[in-house]
């Protein structure tokens, strides 16, 4: 046991700082405003503008992306020329918590993207219950998630509806997330109460997946016709969601005695989403036909899932993680003819991720290092730099980032990076109807008005925290930290030697100071 006390964390995922902001200042977040009388809280800066999907793991190792490999729930595997879901025997992400030592319990509940079971720790382990981001279930001691499930019933948090959204399946969305924000409280608080802890880490996920879908109606496309109730009931939908997870965080709290110190944190924001990563690929497309390149040849199993995602939704939202994870390396394999491709797109989230096709890194690379390779990168940048809404002649980009290039070479996973990450400005593509280059006077690019995914929300680089308790001086908001200072945070809080391996320091606070 920690000589110096509990820790508490408590993880809103993907929670927006500036909504937070307007939500306690309107009374309607009690809880989060009395933990801010009491201690002291700041911003955080985070991964999450290159790209989201790494920032849990960046948590959880204490390590930036290229040291942990882990920046999308798919990644490119250049020895074998294909995407794989990231797995523990190939990437470095390992969580804090196991190398706290045996003596420190904890309680880990649904951090995301943790790469397969817990190890070497003492206490609860359970993953996958209520995890925006699918995860393969996990839990331990054995027999917890049965036990769990004749309790409290079986999981509540739904699959994601990823694809054309309608008022009425957001409205079931919200009575979902509600439905499983309740019983995310409930099981927690059962094992903070049952179960010795010295760290407790508990994430809800609820908050992430009504960003995505909640977050106004600009993606529902039955909201012209829809009724003047419905419509007026989702648009307090995300705020419904945030004030359900705060009364669930202040019952979570009367688990902590007056020696825990708690902290209360998200590693993202979230705001409209603007959706140009989800047409990169017709970008190249449009791109390569005014060149007269020829068209990328797609293989039958790549070209059958992309039909397949939006007539087998129902289906394939449903299949096991595990069967979900065996079939990513069989359809991405044949994603291009890779003896003619000199760059592609890498499955994104916010931000484009390119890569090319670059000999002696891919199996299969045709770009010769030096020259060849620049001048690939080059016309990447080029094109997206020249990209204008057809009508306003606004850019869509903002700028551009070689991300393998500017890697440190003594990182360990230097060699996943992509190599140009492009960053889009704040101009939603339902907005636009027709892409232009300031460059290439006969480029054309045509803009769906609906975007593949659905989503009306996406991510925003800025994270939060607000601690408590009695080696924290109340004070106002810190410089701003980074989500880096977590887990030596926690270390320190809970007495510890500091961890080289960890890329962080401990957050400034009062007394920690």
């Amino acid at each position: 046991m920690s000589a110096a006390g509990r820790v508490l964390m408590v993880g809103i995922d993907a929670a927006e700082h500036g909504l937070i902001d307007a939500l306690v200042e309107r009374g309607r977040l009690p809880t989060l405003a009395r933990l801010r009388r009491q201690g002291t809280y700041g911003l955080l800066q985070s991964p999450a503008d290159r790209y989201s999907g790494a920032v849990w793991p960046t948590f959880y190792s204490g390590r930036p992306p290229a040291w942990h490999g882990v920046y999308h729930n798919k990644l490119w595997d250049p020895r074998r020329m294909c995407c794989v879901v990231p797995s523990a025997h190939a990437f470095e992400a390992r969580p804090f918590w196991e190398s706290l030592g045996p003596t420190v319990r904890t309680c880990i509940v649904d951090v995301p993207l943790v790469l397969d079971r817990a190890n070497g720790t003492s206490g609860v382990y359970l993953n996958g219950w209520a995890t925006h981001d699918t995860a393969p279930p996990h839990s331990s001691p054995r027999g917890l998630w049965r036990r769990l499930e004749r309790e409290f019933g079986r999981r509540a948090m739904p699959p994601e509806n990823f694809g054309p959204q309608d008022t009425r399946a957001l409205a079931q969305l919200l009575g979902e997330l509600l439905r499983a924000t309740e019983q995310v409280q409930r099981v927690t608080r059962a094992l903070l109460q049952r179960e010795p802890w010295d760290l407790g880490c508990i994430i809800f996920g609820a908050t992430h997946r009504a960003g995505h879908y909640l977050w106004d109606l600009d993606q529902a496309r039955d909201r012209e016709r829809a009724g003047p109730e419905r419509c007026e009931r989702l648009a307090r939908a995300l705020e419904q969601v945030y004030e359900a997870v705060d009364g669930a965080l202040g019952e979570l709290l009367a688990q902590a005695d007056a020696a825990t110190h708690v902290i209360v944190f998200s590693l993202h924001g979230m705001g409209p989403n603007g959706g140009w990563s989800e047409i990169v690929p017709e970008m190249l497309a449009a791109w390569r036909a005014l060149r007269a390149e020829q068209p990328a040849r797609q293989g039958a199993l790549y070209r059958a899932r992309k039909r397949l995602v939006g007539a087998a939704r129902p289906v394939l939202k449903w299949m096991p993680p595990r069967l979900a994870s065996a079939l990513v390396p069989l359809w991405s394999a044949r994603m291009f003819d890779w003896r003619q491709t000199r760059s592609f797109p890498l499955p994104m989230d916010l931000t484009g991720l390119l890569r090319v096709n670059l000999k002696g890194r891919e199996r299969d690379g045709i770009v010769t290092p030096g020259e060849d390779y620049e001048a690939a990168c080059a016309d990447l940048e080029a094109l997206f730099g020249s990209l204008r809404d057809g009508s306003s002649g606004r850019p869509i980009v903002s700028g551009t980032l070689r991300a393998y290039a500017e890697a440190p070479t003594g990182a360990v996973h230097r060699e996943g990076q992509p190599d140009l990450i492009v960053s889009f400005e704040p101009l939603r593509a339902s907005a636009v109807r027709e892409l232009i280059s300031s460059r290439w006077p006969a480029y054309r690019c045509a803009v769906p008005r609906w975007l593949p995914s659905g989503r009306s929300g996406n991510h925003l680089p800025f994270g939060w925290f607000i601690a408590t308790g009695p080696r924290i001086r109340p004070g106002a908001a810190l410089p701003t930290g980074d989500i880096l200072d977590l887990a030596p945070t926690v270390r320190a809080l809970l007495g510890l030697e500091p961890d080289p391996t960890l890329h962080g320091r401990p957050l400034p606070l009062g007394a920690l100071a």
